[in-house]
């Protein structure tokens, strides 16, 4: 077993986590409270992250991040829930997954297999800004087939290797797509194809793949969700819709989701997305997820 990922600590703004064998420090913007560990447990960190002003930022090493050079390798592997991933520091502060996301993973690899048994074959899933795949071997664990949609192929190969990286996957049942979210969905309309659920993780703000594809989730987001319902099954089994942007509640979630889609026998259940604390009770939000299955 591969050394597993912890959130160790979290407060005036900052978390300090264990990723495999690295501990790091890097932002927590709600984490508002003052930290429960020791200034001798924050001291531990191998990598610090520095917000720029400028968007993005860098990492420095050490507890402070003031050296330069990191005394370990900047890539890695760790057993993140129920996978072992491909792990490195990005620019950006992140890692290539998203721990809050665990939970969901969990219920994909429990939910699929009932709506499989439902339709007596596996399911068609959408997962659209797919990321580094995560949420896509979870759907594939639980036996659905899937199409994986993010604008940046260097993103999309993250996930690629994080498929292999789990051998005991169906290797397979994933179709891995460079594209931009909106365009591909507009192409899968002209294309007649038809999908019997949807999983999306949009972004404040994203490019495409092309110039002048932009993003926007107040203005762009309603037009998707709209367009996504052209290439549902009329009996749509499953929507799985999580949010990291500031305001966005769980009752948004719904709002939006049923304007745009037909569900008259379906479930809806939206809940804040965290990060439990191993040591201590004080886990860390991190953004909210609907959930939505068929009766």
């Amino acid at each position: 077993m591969l050394p597993s990922y912890k959130l160790l600590d979290s407060g005036h703004g900052r978390k300090l986590e264990q990723v495999g064998p690295i501990i790091i420090n890097r932002q927590a913007s709600l984490a508002l409270w003052p930290p429960i560990e020791s200034p001798k447990k924050w001291a531990e960190a191998n990598a610090f992250h520095h917000r720029s002003d400028k968007g993005g930022g860098f990492w420095g090493y050490g507890a402070n991040g003031q050296s330069k050079t990191p005394k370990f390798k900047e890539e890695w592997q760790t057993q993140v829930g129920p996978f072992a991933l491909h792990t490195k520091l990005t620019s950006f502060g992140h890692l290539g997954f998203f721990a809050e996301q665990i939970p969901q993973w969990e219920w994909f690899i429990k939910t699929i297999p009932l709506i499989n048994k439902a339709l007596g074959r596996p399911a068609k899933i959408l997962n659209l800004f797919g990321y580094t795949g995560c949420s896509s071997l979870a759907l594939v664990k639980g036996g659905a087939e899937v199409t994986h949609v993010d604008a940046a192929k260097g993103i999309v190969d993250w996930g690629r290797e994080n498929q292999k990286l789990n051998a005991d996957l169906p290797q397979d049942s994933i179709r891995w797509i460079v594209d931009d979210c909106q365009a591909f969905v507009e192409k899968e309309i002209r294309r007649g194809n038809i999908y019997d659920g949807v999983v999306l993780d949009p972004p404040s703000y994203g490019r495409g793949t092309k110039k002048g594809q932009i993003f926007k989730i107040e203005e762009n987001l309603p037009i998707l969700l709209s367009k996504i319902s052209e290439i549902m099954a009329p009996q749509i089994q499953l929507i799985h819709f999580s949010c990291h942007t500031p305001g966005f509640s769980g009752k948004i979630l719904e709002n939006l989701t049923k304007h745009a889609f037909s569900l008259e026998k379906h479930s809806f259940h939206s809940q804040e997305m965290v990060i439990p604390c191993e040591p201590s009770s004080q886990s860390l939000p991190s953004g909210v997820c609907l959930r939505v299955t068929k009766h």
